[in-house]
């Protein structure tokens, strides 16, 4: 054998070594990034007193580094929360974002969620649904829940209850349980079967259920008790149901004046009737409330002043009346009200904003004129819009119409036509809306004292369909009320919110 030969074999032999031992380290650096994702997992279930997140984040940032699927979504997750490491919103959504277009199922679900809350990005309900129903193929159990919470309350998709239960019965996540629990209860998109309510609230081990559960049990003994006091009750002309025969009856005497434009002289003086709350879907009366509201104006300052009780709270607040709609000025004003069904034992009520109220309808009935209007609600707590409100109101003194209840549910909740979000916006706003047929349409930003002007759409020829517009805001636009308002051929569609610096 030759010297050069010799030389080759041993080059050869080194090189073999070389990358055998390459691959050696990359396997057990492929196997420290596994363990060290298993003890992350156990520190983070099981949270001592004396637990180092900062060193938890040391432990996998490396992995993470590397492009480790489950690393990057918890570094993310870490960025997110805080944990062992400053808050860094950005970071936590290149992370995550990384993570889910490599097809982490845990990753899409969180990276839905930074779309429906804004968080790294703009608010975004379509992509939020677009990577609940990818990390529900992945096999999220939470990401399942979510695109069934997302069709429950209408965000970014149509409403339907009937999807939604689809969703909460592929997810063995409590909460999707919880609401399919719920589902079975009310009759949302499923036949209304109480037994088979509690038999999925019973075996849900979660304060939620436990709690909803107790409720049903409480309103199980109150209509037990109701059914002995049946005669009596309907003798009360306030306790009446609406019933869709009365409703019937009672259309021929109805006059509507769909063309009458509401002018500020027709909705000043004193008003009582009822403020009607729906479900998610609008078509489903959930509770009545008595409310009085009396609308003042100073006729040299044209200031407008609002003031109203219901269940025992009392609001006032300045108003602009603009496009047939009351928008408050004070939006510090909270409405409590109670939670029809009660899922945690220490959170009985709920807090509503109230923003403004739309009074776009005139009814006439037995010589009396109804205003029928809807109100524009928000409950921080949840970061969302409130469940539908309406409002049916006759002049204060007015003798009561015996058919008042058929008025209730002449005045059925419309379809919001226009959803905004982020709600307060900031640096961008994104409008959608849906139109039932073709139509010329012009949609434009403006404040409430006609100031500062957006152009959102010009006018446009558009299809039927659902149209959906994110524009950024300059920073340098005051923060304040606006509308935006909606031109879709003859009709014209208004919105408030509020920008907020």
């Amino acid at each position: 054998m030759t010297y050069y030969k010799k030389i080759d074999i041993m080059n050869k032999y080194i090189l073999f070594i070389f990358l055998f031992c390459i691959a050696v380290y990359s396997s057990q650096a492929q196997e420290s990034c596994e363990e060290k994702l298993k003890k992350t997992q156990k520190l983070l279930k099981n949270p001592t007193p004396f637990g180092d997140k900062t060193m938890l984040f040391s432990l996998i940032e490396p992995c993470a580094l590397q492009g480790n699927t489950e690393a990057e979504n918890y570094i993310g997750m870490f960025y997110i929360k805080g944990l062992g490491v400053e808050k860094d919103i950005e970071k936590a959504f290149s992370f995550i974002s990384k993570s889910a277009n490599k097809g982490n199922s845990n990753a899409q679900y969180n990276l839905g969620r930074l779309y429906k809350y804004g968080l790294g990005c703009e608010i975004d309900f379509n992509k939020a649904v677009e990577w609940f129903e990818k990390g529900s193929t992945s096999g999220s159990q939470k990401a399942a829940y979510a695109l069934g919470y997302m069709y429950y309350k209408g965000f970014g998709v149509e409403q339907d209850y009937s999807k939604a239960v689809y969703w909460f019965e592929r997810s063995i996540d409590p909460m999707a349980q919880h609401f399919l629990g719920l589902c079975y209860y009310l009759g949302y998109g499923v036949p209304a079967n109480e037994a088979k309510a509690l038999e999925i609230l019973l075996d849900n081990h979660i304060i939620n259920s436990r709690t909803l559960v107790n409720y049903i049990r409480a309103e199980q003994k109150a209509n037990l008790n109701a059914k002995t006091q049946e005669n009596l009750n309907t003798t009360d002309p306030e306790s009446n149901p609406i019933v869709p025969e009365v409703v019937e009856e009672t259309q021929n005497e109805l006059e509507y004046y769909p063309e009458e434009v509401l002018e500020l002289k027709d909705i000043k003086g004193a008003w009582k009737g009822k403020l009607v709350q729906y479900d998610w879907s609008g078509k489903h009366i959930e509770r009545v409330m008595p409310i009085t509201i009396t609308i003042e104006v100073d006729e040299e300052t044209e200031i407008i002043q609002v003031n109203s009780q219901l269940e025992n709270q009392e609001l006032s607040s300045n108003a602009i009346w603009q496009d047939e709609t009351l928008y408050l000025e004070d939006l510090t004003q909270i409405l409590t009200l109670n939670r029809l069904y009660p899922e945690q034992p220490n959170k009985l009520s709920l807090d509503y904003n109230l923003f403004s109220a739309s009074l776009q309808k005139k009814y006439k009935y037995q010589a009396v004129n109804y205003l029928i209007g809807y109100l524009d609600t928000y409950i921080p707590e949840w970061t969302e819009y409130g469940k539908p409100m309406s409002l049916v109101l006759k002049p204060e003194g007015t003798e009561r119409s015996l058919d008042e209840e058929a008025i209730l549910a002449l005045a059925a909740q419309e379809d919001q036509f226009i959803k905004l979000y982020p709600v307060p916006f900031n640096e961008r706003l994104t409008v959608q809306y849906q139109l039932e047929t073709d139509a010329q349409v012009y949609v434009e930003l403006i404040s409430l004292n006609g100031t500062n002007k957006i152009e959102i759409l010009p006018i446009t020829e558009q299809k039927a369909g659902n149209y959906t517009y994110s524009i950024p805001v300059d920073q340098g636009l005051p923060e304040g009320l606006y509308v935006v308002r909606i031109q879709a051929g003859d009709k014209l569609h208004t919105r408030m919110i509020i920008k907020d610096n």
